[in-house]
């Protein structure tokens, strides 16, 4: 085999091994979730750790003993989610947020995490 044959397999071998690597790193932060009808619709993983994206159902939101109870909803199936901790700033009826956690028998979404998205507009301070 020829010098410049073997720098050419090696350079392959390499480029191949880094794009493996990016992509790993890219698929490993992705963050995937389901919203609330597509996770009623796969009873195969009912009891499974699962990411909901939803928007907070006004009026829904109690706090009792620093266990925060409220539902989230897609506009077609509502759950009711039950945290135990501090709720992020942004947090508020009617605001999107992302909540992972599991299921429980009574249907509760036991939540682990609850993430808070911002408002898709901009308002500029007022002076």
């Amino acid at each position: 085999m020829t010098t410049r044959r073997k720098l050419l397999i090696g350079s392959a071998i390499v480029v191949l091994a880094l794009g493996f690597v990016a992509y790993q790193g890219v698929r490993s932060s992705m963050v995937y979730y389901l919203t609330p009808t597509e996770f009623r619709d796969r009873p195969e993983i009912r009891h499974q750790k699962v990411r909901l994206a939803g928007r907070v159902v006004p009026g829904s939101v109690g706090r009792a003993e620093g266990v925060a109870q409220f539902e989230i909803t897609d506009g077609i199936t509502p759950y009711r989610v039950r945290y135990a901790g501090p709720l992020p700033d942004l947090f508020a009826e009617g605001r999107e947020v992302l909540v992972e956690g599991r299921l429980d028998d009574a249907g509760v979404l036991q939540a682990s995490q609850v993430i808070s998205t911002h408002p898709p507009e901009y308002k500029a301070p007022e002076r």
